[in-house]
């Protein structure tokens, strides 16, 4: 067939990032280039076959008959119009480009430099990429004829007056493929000799017309194969094989399997699928978001040093001035993000390093509550039958974790879950590396034992009056929508209400609330359905219990991005957000759509800046701008701000080698605090009453005359990232998931401010001062080995300090900042007495 590719007017290419599969013969108007990021791919150009493998590059020249047959790779399609450069290209140009015959791979190296730029400025986005990417358009024609033309004229193997006949013939086929078309009937159409015309089509088509047309039947074969349950007769006749028998052997040839076996491998499935209550591609989905590496093969040829930002030559640094008055008092905050904090699972809080993690957060920040998984799981021991099956409970672990709780003030969210092997009906149901058990119980009567047993227990140990600040829950995420699921939502709500049943009648004013939820779309009833079934049927809740991760499932099977359209074959893959203010529009939804239940408190019990637990970014700067752009603009907004989680050292996967491997954290391996730490240092040093806040500041004061500004230089990850795309992004260069950072000047001015002499103390956290990630980079990235190491890089990794003095006159205070990328900056300025 003939292929017409629709150019913009004012665009010369067109590029894509593709998984192809099979195409069958074709030609084109325009210039097609092929460079395979990841897998094979088998080109058929005319008469001869290339195999090419990664790197690996080669031009199609227009007019050129080619197909594709092969599957399993990632390729960028790079498609030139050369019509938009008539003065040097027509369709008579030809060139010589296929890195699989000729094998000098510096030949290469400047033209895949160009499409890696290419892509590099469309996923980027920036105003000017249009600008750009003609630009590189240029260079690309340029190397090609400079380095790649010939100008033989006998390379041409087809002319116009070839072409339209084939076309002719081809469109016919194409259409009539299901009856019997003979080699023939069509030569006489032509006003063809038979022989003639069978000649004529292999040399110019490369295949038989035999074969051709066997091939355009098998295509349409295979389609009803897989999407149909016709059978094989009918799939035969359909599509115009004399019978059965035949159609098997043409498959067989093909495929080398038979068609039923085909069929069941491939078959689509014509009613969905029931939701399965655990599988394991969804569970690596939700505790590790796919990372596609194929584009960091494009970023070899990146000179991050010279042309990797192309764009830097229209730099645009962003500069904010704020005028606020000292004496402007918005409103008294109430610091809703300390309400908070969270442990993986409680056995976690037996472990020595987590408990000095815990001693020293609450020392420095203090929160209130704490939010962990698994108080019935086996291994805190607390549920177990005797030989006659008669249940009992031992509360060792359980007194020795509340108790340690309690020395340093932390009041736990008893989450009561995971089911205890005894008492599951489906102990094999498993979740997380050192599992936890995802199953109803096996005796209704057992777990109302179990529940009531565990809450008088603690009630008669710690006292009513302190337990009733204490907050309970049912499981975490029961619903459909997410992998902790049971088998359906009435099995969800009906152990919710029986263990709510149990904790009130032990005493009513405990407070129960909702099971936790999380969604990658919170404008679906499950979770309001579930309320409001709670409500109709006695068992209301006391709070709203939500889960704040900025994913979304993808389902498409190709990316826009800037121009640029990436096709790959995962499908329903879960994906960060491109919104980069995801928090405030999910609080927004969720406040609408609880508009109509009771005003109860709202609690984000777990929210990071991915739900991935192997997410590099997670140990960078941009993990402590994220929560402090979240909490600022969103201040207060609801309950609670729990971030997920306290330490790298959590069960759900295996305990990785590397010091940085991406966990949630906010210690990594040996009590080393992570930038993410600071940034709830610089969050607690806040004053009471808001004077003024907006995109990259928030002001407060004391009502003393004291202040204390929080600044940061937010910048969201590029597109591709966002859906697990790597591109020039490695273990180490982390820091290339973003688009053009760029610092940020602030200019700020505080007027109606008390004259006198004022202390100012700046605290910096950026790659530069506060970063643990960073500063182990620079000392060689290798593993630590001694005390002396640790140490060194603890010391190595505090925010900046510095102090300085200034006067104010005629009431009239000014600050001038410079933050760099991803740079979080608290200013204190404090009123000297004397």
């Amino acid at each position: 067939m003939q292929e017409n590719v629709e150019f913009t007017e004012d665009m010369p290419i067109i590029i894509g990032i593709h998984n192809i599969a099979e195409e069958p013969r074709h030609w084109h108007n325009r210039i097609e280039i092929f460079l395979v990021l990841s897998g094979n791919l088998t080109i058929v150009v005319e008469s001869e076959t290339f195999h090419l493998s990664e790197d690996d590059i080669i031009l199609i020249n227009s007019n050129q008959v080619h197909e594709i047959v092969s599957k399993d790779n990632v390729t960028v399609v790079l498609q030139i119009n050369y019509g938009y450069f008539k003065k040097w290209l027509d369709e008579t140009s030809f060139f010589h480009c296929n890195s699989s015959v000729y094998h000098n791979t510096s030949k290469y190296v400047e033209l895949k430099r160009i499409i890696a730029q290419l892509i590099y400025v469309n996923y980027n986005d920036t105003e000017h990429n249009d600008l750009l990417t003609i630009s590189l358009a240029y260079q690309i024609v340029l190397e090609l004829i400079k380095n790649f033309r010939s100008f033989d004229q006998n390379q041409l193997s087809q002319n116009s007056k070839h072409l339209q006949r084939l076309r002719a013939i081809i469109q016919y086929l194409n259409t009539n493929y299901m009856e019997n078309i003979t080699l023939e009937q069509i030569a006489e159409k032509e006003f063809l000799s038979p022989s003639y015309f069978s000649h004529f089509f292999k040399i110019n088509m490369g295949v038989s017309f035999f074969n051709y047309l066997t091939g355009i039947r098998m295509n349409h074969a295979v389609n009803d194969l897989i999407t149909t349950n016709l059978t094989m007769e009918q799939i035969a006749a359909n599509n115009g094989f004399a019978n059965s028998r035949y159609f098997v052997d043409c498959f067989k040839k093909k495929y080398e399997m038979l068609p039923k076996l085909y069929r069941k491998e491939h078959k689509q499935e014509l009613v969905p699928k029931k939701a399965s209550i655990l599988s394991t591609q969804y569970y690596k989905g939700y505790l590790v978001m796919e990372q596609l590496d194929y584009l960091n093969k494009l970023g070899e040829y990146l000179d991050t040093k010279n042309v990797k930002k192309p764009s830097n030559l229209l730099r645009n640094v962003l500069c904010k001035t704020v005028e606020v008055r000292a004496d402007d008092y918005k409103k008294n905050l109430v610091h809703t993000f300390k309400t908070f904090t969270g442990v993986g699972r409680a056995k976690e809080f037996l472990l020595e390093r987590v408990q000095k993690e815990l001693i020293q957060l609450q020392k420095e920040i203090g929160f209130h509550h704490v939010k962990f998984h698994g108080i019935l799981d086996d291994a805190m021991m607390l549920y177990n039958e005797d030989r006659a099956g008669k249940p009992y409970l031992t509360f060792h672990y359980v007194d020795e974790i509340l108790d340690f709780l309690m020395s340093i003030k932390l009041k736990p969210l008893i989450q009561l879950s995971f089911m205890p092997r005894l008492l599951a009906k489906d102990p094999n149901n498993t979740i997380f590396y050192n599992p936890s058990i995802l199953s109803e119980p096996n005796n209704i009567a057992n777990w109302e034992f179990l529940i009531t047993g565990l809450t008088k227990h603690m009630i008669e140990r710690y006292g009513l009056e302190e337990v009733r600040t204490w907050l309970f829950t049912f499981w975490n995420v029961p619903f459909q929508s997410y992998v902790f699921a049971f088998e359906n939502n009435e099995v969800a709500y009906e152990l919710y209400r029986s263990t709510y049943q149990c904790v009130k009648r032990c005493d009513r004013q405990l407070l129960f609330g909702t099971p936790s939820y999380g969604s990658v779309n919170f404008e679906i009833s499950e979770y309001y359905d579930f309320i409001a079934r709670c409500i109709e049927t006695n068992c209301p809740p006391d709070f709203y219990n939500i889960h704040c991760y900025p994913v979304k499932t993808s389902s498409l099977s190709e990316m826009t991005l800037g121009g640029i359209k990436a096709q790959y074959a995962e499908s329903d893959k879960m994906i960060l957000s491109e919104d980069p203010d995801y928090m405030a529009d999910i609080l927004a939804t969720i406040k609408q759509k609880l508009i109509s239940f009771p005003k109860l408190p709202i609690y984000i019990t777990e929210w990071a800046s991915s739900a991935s637990h192997r997410d590099w970014l997670n140990d960078t700067c941009y993990r402590s701008v994220y929560i402090v752009k979240n909490i600022l603009e969103n201040y207060d907004e609801v309950n609670s701000f729990g971030n997920w989680c306290l330490s790298d050292t959590l069960e759900e996967l295996p305990y990785d080698n590397d010091l940085f491997h991406g966990e949630m954290g906010l210690f990594a391996y040996h009590g080393i605090k992570k930038p993410a730490y600071y940034a709830f240092v610089f969050l607690n040093k806040l004053m009471n009453t808001l004077i003024d806040s907006g995109k990259g500041y928030f002001v407060t004061t004391n009502q003393k005359g004291d202040y204390a500004i929080l600044l940061y230089n937010y910048i969201h990850i590029s597109p591709l990232y966002c859906q697990g795309v790597l591109f020039n992004v490695t273990f180490l260069e982390r820091y290339n998931a973003f688009v053009n950072p760029e610092p940020c000047d602030y200019e700020f001015s505080i007027t109606n401010a008390a004259n006198g002499k004022y202390v100012l103390t700046e605290h910096i956290v950026n790659r530069e001062y506060g970063s643990a990630f960073d500063e182990w980079v620079g000392m060689g990235a290798l593993p630590l080995t001694s005390e002396e190491e640790i140490n060194v890089l603890k010391g190595r990794s505090m925010p900046l300090i510095t102090k300085s003095t200034l006067e104010v006159s005629n009431n009239f205070l000014n600050y001038y900042a410079e933050l760099k990328p991803h740079e979080i900056r608290l200013i204190l300025i404090n009123k000297q007495l004397y």
